[in-house]
């Protein structure tokens, strides 16, 4: 898995902005860094954030971007 798979103008298109689609997936990264330590401690290759934007990608994780927080 490389930073161009998922294409990035794909992901921006779920998204309301660069800085919303950045945020939910590094938080989706440090949770599954909690989540699976062990999964990405023996697999070095692959990165928490690559995973996270894959997961979004193929919308296992999906983000209501419209929604306002308080």
């Amino acid at each position: 898995m490389a930073m161009i798979d998922p294409p990035i103008e794909v992901l921006f298109k779920e998204a309301t902005s660069k800085y919303a689609l950045a945020s939910v997936i590094s938080k989706r990264a440090k949770a599954l860094l909690v989540e699976r330590p062990e999964f990405f401690r023996d697999n070095q290759k692959i990165k928490p954030i690559e995973y996270a934007s894959d997961e979004f990608y193929r919308g296992e994780f999906t983000v209501d971007f419209n929604k306002e927080e308080k």
